[in-house]
């Protein structure tokens, strides 16, 4: 989608995707709010904090692809309001190809402070926009 390498800062108004696997119950666009925190919490994976993709390298549904057999739900965030939430998006084509997204203060190893436990219920009751899908499965 992009002629770039990811590397270039990420703009304000660019919308970040974050995957959401059905299997684990995340999402329920019936309940409020409709995304559970759990959604952006990191995993032993997340080292250098957890993965999101930028628009501009992939679209929802190359975003969503991955090994869940139930598929996956995406987050729609925009990159201004989670820095205007204190938390860092970086890019991060190095780890996983072009368009890759971390967000550092939420990783593994910090994973029980009170810092990531509130960034990850900000980022799943204010931060993010809507959610698309189920997507494959």
């Amino acid at each position: 989608m992009c002629e770039q390498d990811g590397r270039e800062p990420i703009d304000d108004d660019e919308i970040l995707y974050r995957r959401i696997p059905v299997s684990q119950g995340w999402y329920d666009s019936a309940k409020h709010p409709p995304v559970n925190s759990q959604a952006f919490m990191p995993t032993k994976h997340d080292e250098d904090g957890i993965s999101l993709w930028r628009a501009k390298y992939k679209t929802v549904e190359e975003a969503a692809q991955g090994p869940s057999g139930k598929g996956y739900f995406v987050a729609i965030l925009r990159a201004g309001d989670i820095r205007r939430e204190g938390i860092q998006a970086t890019p991060t084509p190095e780890l996983a190809g072009p368009g890759h997204v971390s967000l550092p203060d939420l990783n593994y190893k910090d994973r029980r402070t009170d810092k990531v436990l509130e960034a990850a219920r900000r980022l799943a009751t204010t931060i993010c926009r809507r959610v698309e899908g189920p997507f494959g499965g």
